[in-house]
């Protein structure tokens, strides 16, 4: 079987991964340096972004969800000792991801459950709350009319602006995920599905969990 790779979502991948461990090691030792934490805005709009990608590529949601939520659950314990927070204090990515990939498949499928994801995200402390489950759904959008996701993603922003401090930054990846959803970066190479790393597949799912194990051991 032949299964044809974009080069341009590896490419936002490696942005988002750096761009998050920047601000990671900001938030972890140098918590005085805000330039650390300004470049780490760009991370969650890249990784929103490319949950969208990965939902319109999956044969299997339920697969998907599955590793997103487990990662959650296995990346919690590095999160809150990383961060020097209480255990469940407060919900790393993870599970902010696997909650907005059950909110965009119930919405699709317009079943009324695509609320709950919604409720949740301002009942339980997930990173970035309702602004990243709302995040998810821009770029949903944004993958079927072009000029209706940059307008949510500029007004959810602009609501979030004095709540969320210097979030609005997120606004700098933009540019990037626009250069891939208008063809420029999305260029594709052909290969063999068996030939394609499983290391590779989970890298970034194991990297997440183990540079925060770093941090902390490093703090």
């Amino acid at each position: 079987m032949q299964r044809s790779y974009d080069l341009g979502r590896e490419l936002l991948k490696w942005l988002a991964v750096f761009t998050m461990t920047i601000d990671h090691v900001g938030a972890a030792l140098y918590p005085d340096y805000l330039l650390f934490r300004y470049i780490g805005r760009l991370s969650f709009p890249l990784f929103a972004y490319l949950l969208i990608l990965g939902l319109e590529n999956t044969r299997n949601v339920r697969n998907y969800f599955i590793r997103l939520f487990l990662f959650a659950w296995i990346s919690q314990i590095p999160f809150y000792l990383a961060f020097g927070m209480q255990p469940w204090e407060h919900l790393n990515i993870f599970f902010t991801l696997s909650v907005g990939l059950v909110f965009i498949y119930y919405f699709e499928k317009k079943n009324f459950l695509f609320f709950i994801p919604l409720l949740a995200s301002a009942v339980f402390p997930f990173d970035y709350g309702i602004y990243g489950i709302s995040t998810v759904g821009c770029f949903y959008f944004l993958r079927r009319n072009r000029e209706l996701g940059v307008f949510l993603f500029l007004l959810l922003n602009l609501l979030f602006l004095l709540s969320l401090s210097f979030q609005f930054l997120a606004l700098g990846a933009l540019p990037f995920i626009l250069l891939h959803n208008d063809g420029r970066i999305s260029f594709k190479r052909v290969g063999m599905k068996s030939n394609y790393p499983l290391w590779k597949k989970y890298s970034f799912y194991l990297y997440y969990p183990l540079h925060l194990l770093l941090l902390y051991f490093l703090k």
